[in-house]
């Protein structure tokens, strides 16, 4: 986590004179269904916000899986591009796309996601989010099956222009199934 909280603060300092820049902490805990194992997953996104509403992110994770007794740790690295489309009202629909690794403790593996969802403005503070996305492994076979359907609603409050504190719930289910709860907090430039 330190690593995360050191590449963050130098990336921000990096970029902070860049329009439409922003950088993510995240941090989601992961509850395995039908079984003890919990896992803690810190993130770090980073991403450029463009005018007709497209936006390009990087995205890594370090992975802790608790298992008892011991723990394991995954990582991840992702690259996502998301398109809004047409605004209706106060509802803004979006497709996403990303392409990316997982690290296992014997495999590494190249994945592929695609996303449709959508994003409500409910006030200049409060929004709210809606996603559904699927996630596959390129070779998805049994060594290294990740094939997952993922819904989430997202919570996001504006402190300021720059600071957001978002709040999520995640049903993860196939080849993995995991109920997790998140809490994030993003700023722009």
């Amino acid at each position: 986590m330190k690593k995360f909280l050191v590449l963050a603060v130098l990336l921000a300092a990096g970029v902070a004179q860049a329009e439409g820049i922003y950088a993510s902490v995240t941090y989601d805990k992961k509850d395995k269904v039908s079984s003890s194992q919990v896992n803690n997953v810190y993130g770090l996104n980073v991403g450029q916000k463009f005018a007709d509403g497209l936006t390009v992110e990087v995205r890594m994770e370090d992975e802790r899986i608790e298992t008892f007794p011991g723990q394991k740790q995954e990582g991840l690295y992702q690259l996502k591009a998301s398109q809004d489309l047409s605004k209706l009202g106060m509802f803004t629909p979006y497709v996403a796309g990303a392409v990316g690794v997982k690290n296992k403790s014997t495999i590494d593996f190249p994945f592929y996601v695609a996303e449709v969802g959508a994003k409500v403005k409910l006030s200049d503070s409060i929004s709210v989010r809606y996603g559904w996305r699927q996630r596959v492994a390129f070779d998805d076979n049994a060594t290294n099956s990740y094939n997952t359907r993922e819904n989430t609603l997202a919570l996001g409050y504006s402190l300021n222009k720059q600071d957001t504190v978002t709040v999520a719930v995640k049903k993860e289910r196939g080849t993995s199934n995991y109920n997790t709860s998140g809490l994030y907090y993003s700023r722009s430039f």
